[in-house]
């Protein structure tokens, strides 16, 4: 990855409130940067000296989390990040987390994140279920996910099976059409 690739997912983990994941991916950018951009240092630095300003920092950011602009700018940066990813160690880590913030009901953001990894061609079973977390969370049932999973060749497991079985009986969502 590159320093602008580093950047987004560090900025995206700050955002999210796991400054121990952002601190692991700064430490494997520091041991192969060859430049050291500054600016990626910074994220984590201004972010501490905000954290000792603020009374409850926790519960400031996890306000901004829920707002969807905040969801939105963490999903542009997670797009413009993976474009160039051939190893998928820290993106994994980041896509569970971007998925523990969306699964609080966002399903927009769930099927947005989902694309974005369609895409990218990362799609796992685990994403999926990421994704009917989120519809659980959010009372409603997805349409056809078991075709959709069959046509992006993913496995069903016993989780998915079991969220499926639980969303059956919910409200039917209308059918993503965020490509």
């Amino acid at each position: 990855m590159n320093d602008a690739e580093y950047t987004c997912m560090i900025a995206s983990l700050v955002k999210l409130e796991d400054l121990g994941e952002a601190e692991n991916l700064y430490n494997e950018w520091e041991s192969v940067s060859t430049n050291g951009d500054a600016r990626i240092s910074n994220l984590l630095l201004t972010h501490t000296s905000t954290e000792t300003r603020w009374k409850s920092p926790n519960a400031l950011t996890k306000e901004l989390c829920k707002k969807k602009k905040q969801m939105e700018k963490v999903l542009a940066c997670f797009k413009q990040a993976i474009g160039g990813v051939k190893i998928w160690d820290s993106i994994d880590r980041l896509v569970k987390e971007v998925y523990k913030k969306i699964e609080e009901g966002n399903i927009e953001g769930a099927e947005k994140l989902l694309v974005i990894l369609r895409k990218a061609g990362h799609l796992t079973t685990e994403v999926y279920n990421s994704v009917l977390r989120t519809y659980t969370k959010a009372g409603k049932m997805p349409l056809i996910v078991e075709e959709r999973m069959n046509k992006d060749n993913v496995p069903l497991n016993e989780e998915t099976h079991e969220l499926i079985k639980i969303t059956s009986k919910m409200c039917a969502s209308e059918v993503s059409s965020i490509e």
